[in-house]
């Protein structure tokens, strides 16, 4: 079972031949001739932060294979087949296109560390040391806090990249970055995401590959220091090599000896601690600026181990195989083509580093188990774009088989079986051709207990199956759709420019461009297994990690498009990945209590004007809503309350006496009353537009009058207690001062609102009819709003006047006011909402309490004049509110015209 990179198919070779003949033909032509010889001109140099870091620092990528297999030694066991091989056919090398350059500013470059400073010698100890090595010492300051990009810094950066993020979908799609990757996303909706304002930041994906350039641009600011792989211990086990532990130190610390090679050692006294040393690792690389590449050798050495076991390396980005990680990373996050491109990245180097690492920890079963679960507590997504071939579908059933056997926690853990909060796996099906997913991907076929969070990745090529990617291919007989999803397969597009490491562009000129990125030329699913890893991440941002993980890959694999083509299961699984009906409502958003629930479309509540502007209370605070399957999403408190406004045009009743209620309370009632002695009876109705509006009698009794609306179910009476004194009373059944709820608030409200006023007149004797009005009134106010809604209120008091000069005539009225119409004084509304679920699905609440009070007051100026006219009455009324409706900087100006005739 040997190692399997798949580089090139045999038309690759055949066209790298050719082309190597017709260069060296050129040449020589050119040089019979005595012209210059062919010269290769490189691609000149993005003016970006892309090319300006990574030419400065001249470091090289290739990183060598390393064996990925573990055999433990603690019983014997048949031979895990599950080797390590790319999963794309890489492009012949040749000169790329380089992209044009990015129309936005560069970015200003990083800091850099200062290198480590050699050591005067080795520290003794009881253990092998290499010759002609240069020494080094971890620095005092060596423990750093995980480096996040600052709010500022990643806005800087996101929209460097992504201008129109947050926009609309329509603009994102003429970004620099959509134009770049062509057609390679078409189907998957990214530009939806990205609209939602999704990056995926704070998401952390697991690169479990060959290595991963921490250095390289596309990760600045993202990639997370705790719980990464990016040494390995040496010597190291390789069952396929045919190397084991006998593998001697002198062995290993041959390639020191090497003329003009550089060999370091980094010594750190971490007491056998692994993060310690990855820290370690982290800072020499970043001092460096650099890997190392093939000519040099880095070694960590930990002091307060003996033998060879204190001994690490640090992997160069070198070999072929060695660009695979960078490149699958830079899919699933990179800040040019990465899908989320604000994640964080966890570099984890492959396999046999990992498992071989967690298997010596201890020799008891459950030590490899806790160690395992810590494992996986460093990153919610891990993605593995490496399998086995379909031949070794049977040796790896019988390596699990033993893992179960042997080791039945350490399983557990492996598989996640009993833990509350699963890592999504991401497993990229494999490039066989093969009617399902290689053995490795296909693990939840036969192993119950990794259903739902582990998930394989088919790849598509122009809409379609690629033609060397593996088919999701058939579930077992087993299989609930209800609890495991539609499949555990997607598909998603296998092709996209990705990032390489730093080759030299002297040396290798066929793989460099400007960018550092080259564009694939097949559908592998090595790329499409990231798309889909950056996916989940963005899923996760959108629902603020309130689904658990679990939910996350279940609601990617249930929302994937599974139509037309891609509703064939065997081939596509669950469909082509579709990143707007993931992170898109999935039927009706509710919202509400425990016992009042309704949709969040339809939740509004109009409040009084007498309240002014509520939804000032609620800046900042948002209200969650759920779809049907039980994912949150969020809406502005603020946004579900609406003042009701006051009539947009005002309708005097030209020869009718307006009581002073009529101009004060509520601008959705029409008052009648009689201002004096006399009698005049009957029923009289005034009619607005094809309805009834309001009834009014008047009567014998000074002072009386009455209110009534159909469309807000009230009635109103006031009457004379005595001389300038008035009592009144309305009652309203659906509605608070003519403030309807809706939806979670409750279908209607009632409320009661009772009031006194007094008026005062004194004439004035430089004009004969003239005299100025005092008129105001206090009330008590009652709501009543639906038990167990979203919201309620208490009791309030409220305030009205009003001082106006009036000038009467014998058959013409004029009158110039000021008031203040009414006006809430005291009161507490609550608001009672959800705010997000935890974990377990459960929807949390939090309230909110606030003065019913408003801010500030309405001054409203009028101007009416009652005149005959044509035998019938005139009525002109000018109106202007100066903070209308108690809101500050709200204004308002009306007119009205009534003319009223009897016969």
């Amino acid at each position: 079972m040997g190692n399997r990179l798949v580089d090139s198919d045999v038309e690759n070779l055949a066209c790298r031949a050719v082309l190597t003949i017709a260069l060296f033909l050129l040449t020589a032509a050119g040089a019979a001739g005595e012209q210059g010889p062919l010269t290769l001109v490189p691609a000149p140099a993005e003016p970006s932060l892309l090319a300006e870091r990574l030419t400065a620092g001249a470091f090289r990528e290739r990183l060598s294979s390393f064996p990925h297999s573990f055999v433990p030694t603690l019983a014997p066991a048949p031979a895990p087949f599950n080797s390590f091989h790319s999963l794309w056919l890489s492009p012949p090398k040749s000169l790329v296109p380089t992209p044009p350059a990015s129309p936005y500013p560069a970015l200003p470059p990083e800091p850099v560390l200062a290198p480590l400073t050699p050591a005067p010698g080795p520290t003794p100890g009881n253990t092998l040391l290499p010759e002609n090595a240069t020494y080094y010492r971890a620095p005092a300051d060596l423990i750093l806090p995980d480096e996040r990009l600052s709010d500022e810094a990643f806005r800087a950066q996101l929209s460097h990249y992504l201008p129109s993020f947050g926009g609309n979908p329509e603009q994102i799609l003429n970004d620099f970055k959509f134009q770049q990757v062509g057609d390679h996303w078409d189907g998957i909706n990214a530009e939806h995401a990205y609209a939602r304002g999704l990056s995926g930041r704070g998401v952390r994906i697991g690169i479990e590959d060959w290595g991963v350039d921490i250095l390289h641009p596309e990760f600045a600011g993202r990639v997370q220091r705790r719980g990464t792989f990016i040494v390995r211990q040496v010597p190291y086990d390789d069952a396929d090599a045919g190397v084991s532990s006998a593998v001697d130190l002198p062995e290993v610390f041959s390639g020191c000896q090497e003329e003009g090679a550089e060999c370091r050692v980094f010594e750190i006294d971490a007491s056998g601690d692994r993060a310690l040393i990855e820290h370690y690792a982290h800072r020499i690389i970043e001092s460096e600026r650099r890997f190392p590449d093939e000519y040099n050798t880095w070694f960590i050495r930990d002091l307060s181990r003996d033998g060879a076991a204190s001994w690490l390396a640090i992997p160069g980005l070198y070999e072929d195989t060695a660009t695979h990680g960078t490149k699958v990373a830079s899919v699933a996050a990179g800040w040019r083509y990465g899908i989320a491109l604000g994640a964080t990245i966890v570099p984890l180097l492959n396999d046999a580093s990992i498992h071989g690492y967690y298997f010596n920890v201890s020799s008891f079963d459950a030590s490899k188990a806790q160690a395992y679960r810590d494992y996986l507590s460093h990153f919610d997504i891990i993605n593995i774009s490496r399998g086995s071939h379909p031949d070794n579908y049977d040796g790896q059933v019988r390596y699990e088989a033993w893992l179960r056997k042997e080791f039945p926690a350490y399983w557990a853990a492996f598989t996640q079986r009993d833990a509350q909060e699963k890592t999504i796996e991401v497993w990229a099906a494999g490039n066989d051709s093969s009617y399902r997913p290689s053995p490795l991907a296909s693990r939840p076929v036969r192993e119950p207990a990794v259903r739902g969070h582990y998930l394989a990745v088919a790849a598509a090529e122009q809409g379609q199956i690629s033609a060397i990617s593996n088919r999701c291919g058939a579930l077992p007989d087993d299989w609930n759709p209800q609890t495991h999803g539609r499949h555990y397969c997607l598909t998603a597009p296998g092709q996209l420019r990705r990032a390489v490491p730093n080759f030299n562009p002297e040396t290798d000129p066929d793989d460099a461009d400007a960018s550092f990125h080259r564009r694939g030329s097949v559908g592998a699913t090595s790329i499409a297994a990231p798309m889909v890893s950056g996916g989940i991440a963005l899923v996760m941002e959108q629902f603020r990690r309130q689904l658990s993980n679990r939910e996350v890959a279940l609601r990617v694999i249930n929302t994937a498009n599974n139509a037309g083509i891609y509703a064939d299961a065997a081939i596509y699984g669950a469909g082509l990945l579709d990143l707007n009906a993931a992170t898109a409502p999935v039927g009706e958003v509710s919202t509400g209590t425990a016992t009042v629930q309704a949709g969040l479309h339809r939740t509004r509540l109009a409040t009084p004007p007498a309240w002014g502007r509520v939804g000032r209370h609620l800046a900042g605070r948002e209200v969650a809503g759920f779809d049907e399957w039980n994912a949150p999403f969020w809406q502005p408190a603020a946004s579900l309350f609406a003042t009701v406004p006051a009539p947009q045009a005002i309708l005097p009743m030209p020869g009718w006496d307006e009581g002073f209620e009529q101009r004060a309370l509520l601008s959705h009632l029409r008052w009648f009353g009689a201002s004096g002695a006399g009698r005049e009876e009957g029923l009289r109705m005034t009619l607005w537009g094809d309805n009834v509006h309001a009834a009014g009698f008047r009567g014998d009794f000074p002072g009386s009058g009455f209110a009534a609306e159909t469309d807000y179910h009230a009635f109103g009476f006031s009457g004379a207690v005595m001389e300038r004194l008035r009592l009144g009373v309305i009652v309203e059944t659906q509605t608070n001062q003519g403030a309807r709820p809706a939806g979670a608030f409750g279908a209607a409200a009632n409320s009661k609102l009772v009031w006194l006023a007094r008026e005062h007149a004194w004439p004035l004797s430089f004009a004969s009819g003239a005299a100025l009005r005092l008129d105001y009134l206090v009330a008590a106010g009652q709501p009543d709003y639906a038990r167990g809604a979203m919201f309620n209120a208490t009791g309030s008091l409220y305030s009205a006047a009003s001082l106006a000069l009036e000038h009467r005539g014998s058959a013409t009225r004029t009158r110039l006011s000021i008031g203040q119409p009414l006006r809430a004084e005291s009161g507490r509304g609550t608001l009672r909402y959800a705010v997000g679920r935890d974990r377990a699905g459960n929807w949390r609440y939090e309230e909110a309490r606030f003065a019913l009070r408003p801010e500030t007051r309405e001054l409203r100026f009028q101007l009416r004049h009652d005149r005959p006219l044509f035998k019938g009455q005139l009525a002109i009324e000018l109106s202007y509110a100066h903070n209308a409706d108690h809101v500050p900087g709200q204004h308002r100006a009306q007119a009205g015209l009534g003319y009223r005739r009897a016969w």
